[in-house]
Parts: structure tokens; C-alpha cells; sequence
């Protein structure tokens, strides 16, 4: 008798397991249907002081009607950083080529998790450079650990080589993470139509 309750209970746990997540995925689905990246729904505002490549320093967000795709990493990484660097070239070039986003104020910004050694210069060389759309920033040790826990990025610095999870954000002129983009979401075209969806209905 015993052993049946035990082997009812572990069905019953084993059951409950696997219809946790695909709750979360039909709530989200319900929420929005149209969405490619991880809608979080959260209502906080990011808001931080960057120094541009230039040492001057600027608030975040700036612009009311601008909206940004941030990514939190360091361009001597070898293994995300430079995937999300060229999906960030790849999508600036689509929405250049998108008769409906080409005037859109969309800014693609890179905030280093390792100042020391992506300098001004080689942020300038690397990511400034690339388009007026690009920019690079360095935060104070204070106001970057903060956005990693606000981000959840998880940065360690303590390795031989820095970890960090390495999501794309695409942040509303108001400050608000509209979507994440994890290591599975790595598709331009669907990131571009996600943009246009967004910007449309906020309109």
C-alpha cells in the first residue's frame, strides 16, 4: 500500500513538472502569439550613466522615441560576443533596407563588461564605427553591476576567461525590456518583423 502511494505521488510530481512549463509557454503565447523573443512583461525602467568613446557621459535612455537593442559583453570573447555583434550588423543592415524602419530611431548598443581592455579605441574601431546607429559604453563598476542584476546577466570577472549569459535586449524609448533574445534566438528577419510588430502597436 505503501509503495502504491509512493508511485502515485511520483507520477502526480513528474505530471505537475511538465505542465509547469507548458503553462508558461501557452501564457506567453496567449499574452502575445506573434512573439519571437521572451516577452518578460516587466514594468521597470533600466536607467544608467554611460561614457561614450569620447569619455563623455550620457544618461540611458536619451531619446523619447528611440528604441535600443542592448548587448552586455567583451570583444576579446570568442564564443557569444562575436555572434551578437554580427547579428546586430545583420539587423541594422535589414531595418536599412526596410522601407517601414530605415527612418526608425533604432540604436544598437554595445556596454562592455571588460573595460580594461576594450578601450575607446578599439570599441571605436570594433563597434563605433560600423554606423551612426552603433555605439559603445563603458559604465562605472557600480552602475554596470547593477544593470547585471537588473539584466540577470550573471557576470563573473573572477574566471581566467569572463562568463556572462550573453542575451540581446531590445529596450523601449521608455526604458522597458520588450523582448530577450537568448542563444536560440538568432534569426534577423524574424528579430526585424518583431520590431515593426512592436513599434506599430506602441504607436
Amino acid at each position: 500500500m505503501q509503495l502504491k502511494t509512493v508511485v502515485i505521488a511520483s507520477v502526480l510530481i513528474c505530471i505537475c513538472l511538465g505542465i509547469v512549463p507548458m503553462l508558461m509557454v501557452l501564457n506567453q503565447w496567449a499574452h502575445n502569439k506573434d512573439a519571437y523573443g521572451i516577452d518578460i512583461n516587466d514594468q521597470r525602467q533600466l536607467r544608467f550613466t554611460w561614457q561614450d568613446v569620447e569619455q563623455q557621459s550620457h544618461q540611458f535612455p536619451a531619446s523619447a522615441g528611440q528604441y535600443t537593442y542592448l548587448f552586455l559583453g567583451f570583444l576579446s570573447c570568442s564564443e557569444i560576443c562575436p555572434i551578437r555583434v554580427q547579428q546586430m550588423i545583420q539587423l541594422e543592415q535589414h531595418i536599412q533596407q526596410d522601407a517601414l524602419l530605415t527612418g526608425a530611431e533604432v540604436q544598437f548598443m554595445f556596454v562592455t563588461i571588460d573595460p580594461q581592455n576594450d578601450t575607446p579605441a578599439v570599441r571605436k574601431s570594433v563597434v563605433d564605427d560600423r554606423s551612426p546607429r552603433f555605439v559603445s559604453a563603458s559604465l562605472s563598476d557600480d552602475e554596470l553591476q547593477r544593470l547585471d542584476r537588473q539584466l540577470s546577466e550573471n557576470i563573473n570577472q573572477e574566471l581566467r576567461s569572463i562568463n556572462h549569459v550573453g542575451k540581446l535586449f531590445l529596450v523601449t524609448p521608455e526604458g522597458q525590456v520588450a523582448r530577450i533574445y537568448t542563444a536560440k534566438h538568432l534569426s534577423t528577419q524574424k528579430m526585424q518583423i518583431e520590431l515593426k510588430h512592436i513599434m506599430s502597436s506602441e504607436s
